[in-house]
């Protein structure tokens, strides 16, 4: 393993550098421990966790190099863990026995673990192999940068052990460049499984667990395969554009800015970008497996280059090559005997003065020697530019953005490269070159290779208001795809859209970009929501207007009517009927109860049956029975049995019996 030394940090590892510092500072008391009585601490290696302590080591019983971790005990209890020690230690060790048994080709294993006291302080330890290679953090740390070529083979290697774990049920949840490691032939390995424990909350989550966090850790701490899948992608942008998206100072700004994000991509990451995209999605149920995950980029081998090896750092520190002096090249020596050059000699406002001779000869050996070399340098400048060798500019047009680097690197060409978004050309491959194809360009000139950085960007419309129809047209124009769904609306008429939002980044508003193929989701609406008309028989006039306002419907008061059986005041009927359905500010009628209607009997004594029955019906009174001899006169009313007389108030409607003598 190759140990990062602290003078060679990028300026991103500089601005790791002062904590660095710290941190080693008070961990070198570990250097020249023995742990476990076998595991001999040589050497602090910076990168890990801030709350583990990562150091080369080497077994005593046979001279392995190892790799030891510390982790305190202490910052495993507390809210969300173990409530004791005890409780810590038993299940750090139930942890790393269900990956105990882990083998794969691309994944370190645990070799050992257990626990130590040093200086007093309680630590639980992780043995593992020490790699024969350098870790992708080293890398980064001293500003290099890989290939697309390069990161996909180490993409699709550590994709196969992630795979291999989460068939079994296992989530690493700690992906990252510091636990990727790559060797002489340009293969990853991947550590640190079984290291990494949940932060109980993003409080407590570092700001290294959030640098590479999936969005939804913002809620739930607990590592999942799919945040394995997103930390994967973000080590890779990182690899090569040296730079981790949407990261901040602390873990819940960086997945603040995560939330509903896609990944950033351009052309500077190549034909990789599409498949990483799809693995950073920030609704996780949307992203790629690791299997899909590493069978995009199998895909992708034949678009790109054949990688170059990794340089190893091992080759020459850092200091060295910044200090490292160089020869000094002499000046280049005239091969004849310059011509004499008269200059004028110095003059003064009033003295003349004449150098001695000798002197005279020596300026003019010197004015001699400079005219040869300005001669020289000038002659060989023109030689040079006379001499250089031009080539045609070949057809790179379609050509992955590797492939043409690859095809001009032989003419002595600058490559500049320009990312031009195009809808005919795949990502990364070339749009145009300027010169075009063709022209005679020297060595030494520019060619300028323009590179689709994917598809044009579909700009949102504002579709709220249009029919359904015209939205979904609108929409589709413009390259999204639509999904929809019904919305009753009282203030938008039936089909036409009440609202509109992008599924993945619902904070999106219109004229905003996004990618093309991107789902909105438009809501249409179903006409107004209709309101079951309440029952109002008997209510008093204010509740009854109190009951209609609460579902928004509108009272009409009719004229009062008679009614037998509701009291006066209140309402006897009403229009609609209750349970009927009514759209907002709808009417409902009502009439109040004038109480029940009466009249006076009129005079029937002494008239014959059909004559006394047809004037009781005309004031509205019916015969019920009659009695005696009904061929002869009335003799008596009679009503409820009681006998009753011309000019008697009774109800309308109401029965009365006739007697006949």
């Amino acid at each position: 393993m190759s140990l990062a030394d602290s003078t060679g940090l990028s300026p991103r590892g500089a601005a790791r550098g002062s904590s660095l510092g710290r941190l080693m500072d008070e961990r070198d008391s570990f250097v020249g421990t023995t742990v476990a009585g076998r595991y001999l601490l040589e050497q602090l290696i910076p990168g890990g966790a801030d709350n583990t302590n990562v150091l080369a080591a080497r077994d005593t019983r046979g001279a392995v190099p190892v790799v030891v971790r510390l982790v305190t005990v202490d910052s495993l209890i507390g809210p969300g863990r173990a409530a004791t020690a005890a409780e810590a230690i038993d299940g750090f060790q139930q942890h790393l026995l269900s990956v105990a048994g882990v083998q794969h080709p691309v994944l370190v294993a645990p070799l050992d673990w257990g626990e130590v006291s040093i200086a007093g302080v309680t630590y639980l330890f992780v043995v593992t192999e020490r790699i024969t290679g350098t870790s992708v953090r080293e890398l980064l740390d001293r500003g290099r940068r890989l290939t697309a070529s390069q990161a996909l083979v180490i993409g699709i290697d550590v994709c196969r052990a992630l795979h291999h774990l989460h068939q079994l049920g296992i989530t690493h949840g700690d992906v990252r460049p510091a636990n990727v490691f790559v060797g002489a032939d340009s293969r990853a390995r991947l550590a640190g499984i079984g290291i990494k424990r949940a932060a109980p909350t993003i409080a407590e989550m570092t700001t290294e667990q959030g640098r590479y966090a999936a969005p939804e850790l913002a809620t739930d701490t607990t590592p999942t395969a799919a945040a394995d899948v997103y930390a994967l992608a973000l080590t890779m942008v990182e690899m090569l554009s040296g730079e981790v998206p949407f990261a901040a100072d602390s873990a819940a700004v960086t997945l603040a800015q995560r939330a509903g994000k896609l990944l950033p991509v351009s052309a500077d990451i190549g034909p990789v970008a599409v498949p990483m995209e799809k693995a950073a999605r920030p609704d996780a149920a949307d992203r790629a497996s690791a299997l899909e995950f590493g069978q995009a980029l199998a895909q992708l081998a034949t678009k790109l280059p054949r990688p170059e090896p990794i340089e190893s750092l091992t080759t020459e520190s850092f200091r060295d090559t910044i200090t490292r002096q160089l020869d000094a090249v002499p000046p280049p020596q005239p091969t004849s005997s310059p011509a004499e050059v008269v200059t004028p000699p110095p003059t003064t406002a009033d003295v003349a003065v004449t150098a001695p001779r000798s002197e005279r000869r020596r300026y003019r050996m010197l004015w001699s020697i400079a005219a040869v070399v300005a001669l020289t340098v000038s002659g060989v400048l023109a030689w040079q530019n006379l001499s250089a060798t031009s080539y045609q500019v070949p057809d790179l047009v379609g050509m992955p953005e590797g492939e043409a680097r690859n095809a001009v690197s032989q003419f002595g060409w600058n490559v500049l490269i320009r990312a031009q978004r195009s809808d005919d050309v795949e990502l990364g491959d070339v749009i145009a070159t300027t010169p075009v194809a063709g022209t005679s360009l020297r060595e030494g000139n520019d060619i300028i290779l323009v590179v689709s950085e994917g598809a044009t960007l579909a700009v949102l419309p504002d579709v709220v208001g249009l029919t359904r129809d015209d939205a979904v047209a609108t929409l589709q124009a413009a390259g999204l795809s639509v999904i929809e769904s019904l919305r009753d609306d009282d203030s938008v008429p039936v089909g036409n859209v009440v609202g509109w939002i992008v599924t993945e980044q619902p904070n999106l508003v219109a004229g905003s970009q996004v990618l093309r193929g991107t789902e909105v989701a438009i809501v249409v609406s179903g006409g107004p929501v209709l309101r079951a008309v309440p029952n109002l028989i008997g209510l008093s006039e204010a509740d009854a207007d109190a009951q209609l306002v609460v579902v928004q419907l509108n009272a009409q008061r009719n004229d009062d009517v008679f009614s037998a059986e509701i009291p006066v005041g209140l309402i006897a009927t009403q229009e609609p009927e209750p349970g009927s359905q009514l759209a907002r500010d709808g009417i409902v009628a009502f009439a109040l109860s004038k109480g029940p209607e009466t009249v006076e009997l009129p005079n029937v004594i002494g008239l014959a049956l059909a004559e006394a029955q047809k004037r009781l019906n005309e004031v509205g009174i019916y015969v019920g029975t009659t009695s005696g001899r009904t061929t002869s006169k009335v003799r008596n009313v009679l009503q409820t049995g009681q006998p009753v007389k011309s000019g008697d108030v009774v109800l309308k409607g109401s029965v009365v019996d006739l007697v006949f003598p």
